[in-house]
């Protein structure tokens, strides 16, 4: 049976969740910034735990180390390939001739919590 959060913890759900819900894709450190500046009673030292607490209840999703909502993953999905597709010439030169197509593989199969068959949040 899952541990219930403390109530510190269960507050700073529901500012982190505000948070995203603000915000599209936040850092850690971007939300531990706010957490110390606007909430700084509850337990900052907390907030890696508890992230990977909501990514493991897919509460939240991560790309890379960015935080979002789960509704927000297709919108990001999106805004990152046409980040690649704006670079790819660049991509290429710098790595090899198929990085920018290995990049958009990945955010295809990219699921939120993991990538196509490889769960990260179980």
């Amino acid at each position: 049976m899952p541990t219930l959060p403390s109530p510190e913890e269960a507050r700073m759900d529901a500012v982190i969740l505000a948070m995203l819900d603000r915000e599209r894709e936040l850092y850690p450190s971007q939300m531990f910034a706010v957490l110390r500046r606007d909430h700084g009673d509850l337990p900052l030292l907390r907030t890696r735990a508890v992230l990977a607490r909501l990514f493991a209840e897919r509460r939240v999703a991560r790309l890379w180390q960015r935080y979002l909502l789960p509704r927000d993953i297709e919108a990001v999905r999106a805004d990152w390939l046409a980040r690649i597709d704006r670079h790819a010439a660049l991509l290429d030169a710098m790595e090899d001739d198929e990085a920018s197509d290995d990049a958009r593989d990945m955010l295809r199969r990219w699921t939120g919590w993991g990538v196509e068959g490889c769960d990260f949040a179980s």
